[in-house]
């Protein structure tokens, strides 16, 4: 069994490996350690790596620091690369997921004014003198201003919900009355 670990409060690559045949367990730094470091990692590995194998099971065993092993100065570069490269990968992550965010965010605000708007025309519509012509590219626009808003949010909502219910047998609605009507009529109905 050979494994590296990385001990950040040090900047320290170590290779430890058990030796069961001899019940040891060894040890090398990619750079020499100071006695601190040194104190911290030994406590490390006897506490950690030596409780997975048989050290503590056996009576006679061996602890040894190997020494300072060159080829571990690549195993950091290596580590501190990829640690850099995951680190960036995150960052853009996060970036094009609060970028996104921010579209969304900006196009439901964007299709809850067009929706609006539409509602205005539909009922001016119904006061200027309601034509079935002129009613049908409004139910159309209002549709496809629904279908839109949906796109970017995560609460679906359908055209006869957003129509009022005053308007809805107009354009060819299902009575169905909006989250906000029920609510309007849920605070009307406890004033009573």
């Amino acid at each position: 069994m050979s494994e590296l670990f990385y001990f950040s409060f040090a900047d320290l690559m170590v290779r430890v490996e058990y030796s069961q045949e001899a019940n040891a367990l060894r040890y090398a730094s990619h750079r020499k350690m100071t006695f601190n470091e040194r104190v911290v990692v030994e406590q490390y590995l006897l506490a950690n790596v030596a409780q997975k194998t048989e050290y503590y099971k056996q009576p006679a065993s061996l602890f040894v620091y190997l020494g300072v092993e060159a080829r571990l100065a690549k195993d950091l570069n290596l580590f501190h690369l990829k640690s850099t490269l995951k680190n960036l990968v995150d960052k853009e992550n996060d970036v094009k997921a609060s970028v996104q965010g921010l579209i969304s965010s900006s196009m439901q605000n964007y299709y809850s004014e067009q929706i609006g708007d539409a509602i205005i025309a539909m009922r001016q519509e119904v006061a200027n003198g309601f034509s079935r012509e002129r009613a049908l590219p409004l139910r159309r626009r209002m549709e496809e201003l629904v279908q839109a808003y949906n796109l970017h949010s995560p609460r679906q909502l359908s055209a006869s919900q957003v129509v009022p219910v005053e308007l809805q047998p107009y354009f060819g609605f299902e009575a169905v009355p909006s989250a906000l009507q029920r609510g309007a009529r849920m605070i009307d109905a406890r004033d009573e």
